[in-house]
């Protein structure tokens, strides 16, 4: 699919325009323009999908340098994490065997908390940016962003949030206006019923309570939620950036295991672990890889003398017994989330910034305490 509204383009077809009949229908064609144009000017220097299968590399790459390196962590934490991202089944077989832009979109939400832990203003304004003009994502979370900023900036924090505006809006100068009919595309997105994949509004349609306007009322709620929570103080900008991502996609009626592993990431970034968590994570989910892999493309070669049995356990997508399988690895990491925020008390969002302490939030530790926290698990 990227490849091929990205390659229309280099024939001179708009890509929002796409003919019918083609690969795929028109509606499909819903990136917005500035990925597609980076696609294309990818596939102009090599045609060939191996292009942008390298580019997804490319980012993974950088997700583990950048968390490895920068992240103001402990070096277990961080060697944990990233042995975590670079070799995990589940990881693996959503986002690379499936070659998903989504290792571009964590690579930008990975650099967003590192600016919002590291007091960058405008560190955390290019990373919203970039998820939204490259695929809507930053936008979730813009409103809490705006409200962090003029709460410590003041007047200054309008300079960024018009550079936001702005950047926004060119992107969609790109095959404008056609470029426009992206929103609608999504929007159609939102009428699916009954919902597919992996959805957790599967349940609903199962008990018969699914209309296709619950997903965008229970997502508007939820955002609105968030952002209350936030201006009550009860959550930091950090948590309630990682909600509002999370809160965005998780009731859209065609979540695949792909988008689930994207909002649960994010959380994984901010988490608090020990061993015994760490071996919860990689029980869980290497045990949803397996179920992934049998669901869509049958039971592994390895494993066939238990053909029967993995595929009444497992099923096919859309039923009852994959969602709660896909849903298993992120209903795990926000439980994680909430025990770490019980025990905390009511987070106090950022500590003013002092020489020597790069990372500004309370709850996250410094480079100052790395060597300390080491010893411990």
């Amino acid at each position: 699919m990227y490849t091929y509204f990205s390659r229309l383009p280099l024939h001179g077809v708009n890509p929002f325009g796409s003919p019918r009949g083609g690969l795929f229908p028109p509606v499909d064609g819903n990136n917005p323009p500035l990925e597609i144009a980076v696609f294309a000017g990818l596939l102009a220097i090599h045609d060939s999908p191996t292009t942008l299968r390298l580019l997804f590399a490319f980012a993974d790459v950088a997700v583990v340098l950048l968390i490895g390196l920068r992240f103001p962590r402990p070096r277990r934490w961080r060697a944990a994490f990233i042995v975590f991202y670079a070799f995990n089944p589940f990881v693996l077989f959503a986002w690379t065997a499936f070659a998903e832009d989504k290792t571009l979109l964590f690579l930008g939400i990975a650099a967003w908390v590192l600016a919002l832990e590291r007091d960058r203003e405008w560190g955390s304004w290019a990373a919203a940016s970039a998820l939204t003009v490259f695929k809507f994502l930053g936008a979730f979370a813009v409103p809490v962003l705006a409200l962090h900023w003029l709460r410590t900036r003041h007047r200054r924090a309008l300079a960024p949030i018009a550079a936001f505006v702005a950047i926004f809006l060119a992107s969609n100068l790109a095959w404008f206006p056609e470029s426009l009919d992206v929103f609608t595309r999504r929007n159609t997105r939102l009428a699916i019923d009954p919902p597919i994949h992996a959805s957790p509004t599967i349940l609903l349609a199962r008990l018969g309570v699914y209309a296709p306007i619950e997903a965008q009322l229970l997502t508007a709620a939820a955002l609105v939620a968030i952002f209350a929570c936030f201006v009550a103080r009860r959550i930091d900008v950090r948590d309630a950036v990682v909600w509002s991502l999370f809160a965005g996609y998780v009731f859209l009626p065609d979540d695949a295991f792909n988008r689930l592993l994207l909002i649960t990431l994010p959380f994984m970034l901010i988490l608090h672990y020990s061993i015994a968590r760490w071996v919860a994570i990689w029980i869980v989910s290497s045990v949803a890889a397996l179920a992934g892999v049998t669901a869509t493309r049958g039971v592994p070669h390895v494993l066939a003398t238990f053909a029967g049995p993995l595929r009444a356990v497992f099923t096919n997508e859309a039923t009852v017994p994959h969602v709660i399988w896909m849903n298993l690895l992120p209903a795990l990491v926000v439980t994680f989330h909430f025990l770490d925020r019980r025990r905390a008390g009511v987070s106090t969002g950022y500590s003013p910034p002092t020489p020597g302490h790069p990372s500004r939030l309370s709850s996250a530790p410094s480079r100052q305490n790395t060597d300390k926290h080491d010893a411990g698990p």
